[in-house]
């Protein structure tokens, strides 16, 4: 048994390592019910939602951008814009069905009388869709929201292409096939590949997560939602170019903390590279180390969806370095029962 196998076997309690190697299954399309495509189409789509239940709108909404002529916008707080208006889409997605901000802002557009589709396991999302006949997508399992990203993905997906916002190909296939063989990569029978090395430079440091350009924005916010809750340390995220007009002025401080992870896709554009490139000479010597992370794949949902899984088991291996059980997030347990 390698060293990362007996640290998974005494550390992760909750198995969050099966968690993580059935990822791959979850991005696969669903069937979508009758009722949804009777939707009008929308000329935009809200998602709202917080935490774990809103990171697949962020991918979501990064993928319609580069895809689909349908903006796209995801509301990670407690009220909907005013622009939200009857030809617009809101998508209510709270894993639990008992997330506060996103029942208020769900009955917020009940109210407006815009269409509406709740994605859930249950609770009151669900008992508040099925009374007013708006149409549900069921999430499956019991396990933390931030896991089901690939199910709320996959849903989000197959709304779009019902609406006739997306092609009807099978968009979600070279993605399945590629998590699947990093899940090989990196399990902790295989020694963890690439994300335990990662890992191992990342522990002890405070994770500063760049995306190389707007696309990979959701990605670096995946990235620090996971070394938080998986890994239980603090990250911080921004993106080029606007970290170059701003935040690189702060490496003139004390960045000797701070350990840089790069995350990077082949579509970059000439003026992008050089940025990325001038900036990193300029700050690599100043911070405890640089990681480059590069998607993989060739459709873009499979690169992101690349950079997204790397990150999840970074987050993983990095709190079995630290000896802290995955799963658990008792701080945000707290939190709500102080709400």
């Amino acid at each position: 048994m390698s060293r990362i196998a007996k640290l998974a076997e005494e550390i992760d309690r909750e198995g969050m390592q099966g968690v993580l190697l059935s990822f791959p299954q979850q991005i696969r399309l669903p069937p979508i019910r009758s009722d949804v495509k009777e939707l009008p189409r929308p000329r935009q789509i809200v998602v709202v939602g917080v935490g774990g239940s809103a990171i697949g709108g962020d991918i979501f909404r990064t993928y319609m951008a580069r895809q689909s002529l349908c903006p796209v916008h995801v509301i990670r707080g407690y009220q909907l814009p005013r622009w939200v208006d009857s030809h617009t889409l809101v998508v209510a997605v709270s894993c639990s069905g008992r997330t506060r901000e996103t029942l208020a802002m769900f009955q917020e557009a009940r109210e407006r009388e815009t269409p509406l589709v709740a994605v859930t396991r249950g609770g009151d999302l669900e008992k508040a869709a099925v009374e007013a006949k708006i149409p549900v997508a069921k999430l499956q399992g019991t396990a933390p929201p931030r896991t089901t990203l690939g199910s709320t993905l996959s849903i989000l997906v197959a709304l779009a292409q019902a609406l006739e916002l997306l092609p009807g190909e099978n968009l979600l296939e070279e993605a399945q096939t590629l998590l699947s063989d990093m899940a090989q990569e990196y399990r902790p029978s295989r020694g963890g590949g690439e994300a335990l090395e990662i890992a191992e430079k990342l522990k002890g440091s405070i994770p500063l997560i760049y995306a190389g350009g707007p696309s990979l924005e959701a990605v670096a916010t995946r990235w620090k939602g996971q070394l938080n809750e998986n890994s239980k340390v603090p990250a911080f995220t921004n993106t080029f170019p606007e970290l170059g007009h701003n935040e690189i002025v702060g490496w003139e401080g004390d960045m000797s903390p701070f350990h840089l992870v790069l995350l990077r896709d082949r579509e970059e554009i000439p003026l992008q590279s050089r940025t990325i490139s001038a900036t990193l000479e300029l700050v690599r010597h100043r911070c405890r180390g640089v990681e480059e992370v590069k998607s993989r794949g060739e459709h873009l949902l499979a690169r992101l969806l690349s950079l997204v899984y790397m990150g999840d088991w970074v987050s993983y291996y990095l709190a079995l370095l630290r000896g802290v059980d995955p799963t658990p997030i008792p701080l945000i347990e707290e939190l709500k029962r102080r709400l």
